[in-house]
């Protein structure tokens, strides 16, 4: 019985009540779509960054030592290959040399080959002289300039941040003895187990701890600021509340007329505000799937192969705290609105 009376004043056609429900559904939807679609580009915007950081610069897992072959073994769909890294000073800026082979999968994209010297686009020269530290007979480590030929070019997802500050020889010339066995397509899970055995490991997290602090601070003032939008959906919503309420003291007048309980009353008005404000939200839901591919439309016109989808638990989240504080907020407008006498609501109606 409740659940009829509640779908009856929902969307009533007396005393213009139908028009305030479709007001209420459409300005729920519209908060909902714009807030949903503005968390999915956040989220593609920092998830896409950290993407090509685990892709290209530091990655899922990093292990001391070459331990290829175990790894490859224990990670079958992983990609596992080895690299090392040195510094050296060329021309007057600072790089970092990384010595690969042919099995390095660095998010790279190589124009020529990796026999010598693989440089930027940006880099001029078909020719690099490179200051970088060598061992000596006596195992000291010394400065010596060596000469290398340009054999390849590249570039990076990570572009100018990675490709200004990075340079490529071939792991062969490679004479220290710290190689590193990176592995990328595992989960944190995997990386933790692997520490837990005995491996000497670093992860992406710990490689980047800086830049992944700031990007969780900011993801952190991005919610702040996206509650506030939520805040004022809460606010119209309060509003909303109160005409809705209001506009039914008329039929709460006949109810009480025809001997229905204050409960049942209050539950029926209450279940009928939350229907409209769920057609609301699952308007919202869809309103937000056909704004995504606008939205990425219009951030591949800034240069972005944007790919945005549409958040279940986001929405989920979402919809139970609305409908949650919408039914308090409801449940007080309505013990504000037993207060008035039948006959007072007769007579102003």
């Amino acid at each position: 019985m409740m659940l009829s009376l509640a779908l009856r004043y929902s969307f009533s056609r007396s005393n213009r009540h139908r028009r305030r429900a479709f007001r209420i559904v459409l300005t729920t939807a519209l908060s909902t779509a714009v807030l949903l679609t503005v968390i999915s580009i956040m989220n593609y915007l920092q998830g896409s960054r950290i993407e090509r950081i685990r892709d290209v610069r530091s990655f899922d897992a990093v292990v001391e030592g070459d331990r290829r072959d175990e790894l490859s073994t224990r990670f079958p769909s992983a990609s596992v290959f080895l690299y090392a890294e040195e510094d050296a000073l060329i021309g007057e800026r600072a790089y970092t040399i990384r010595f690969i082979d042919n099995e390095y999968d660095g998010g790279i994209e190589v124009i020529g080959d990796v026999s010598g010297m693989v440089v930027p686009y940006s880099y001029p020269s078909s020719e690099v002289s490179a200051m970088m530290l060598a061992r000596g007979q006596s195992g000291a480590a010394l400065p010596r300039e060596q000469r290398f030929s340009v054999t390849g070019r590249y570039y990076s997802a990570l572009g100018y941040e990675f490709d200004s500050t990075h340079m490529f020889l071939p792991l062969s010339l490679y004479v220290g003895q710290d190689i590193f066995t990176a592995v990328k397509g595992i989960e944190d899970r995997d990386a933790k187990a692997l520490e837990r055995d005995g491996y000497d490991i670093m992860t992406w997290k710990e490689s980047e701890a800086g830049l992944y602090s700031a990007l969780m601070i900011e993801k952190t003032m991005m919610y702040l600021v996206l509650s506030l939008l939520f805040v004022v959906i809460l606010v119209s919503l309060a509003s909303s509340i109160r005409t809705f309420m209001a506009a039914k003291r008329g039929e709460r007048a006949e109810l009480e007329i025809l001997g229905l309980g204050r409960f049942e009353i209050n539950l029926s008005f209450i279940m009928s505000f939350l229907i409209i404000l769920l057609s609301g939200l699952l308007l919202g839901a869809v309103l937000s799937l056909a704004l995504m591919p606008a939205a990425e439309s219009f951030m591949m016109m800034l240069g972005m192969d944007a790919e945005l989808s549409f958040s279940v638990p986001t929405f989920l989240v979402l919809s139970f705290l609305l409908v949650s504080i919408s039914t308090l907020l409801a449940a007080s407008e309505e013990r504000k609105e037993e207060k008035m006498s039948i006959m007072e609501v007769l007579f102003d109606e």
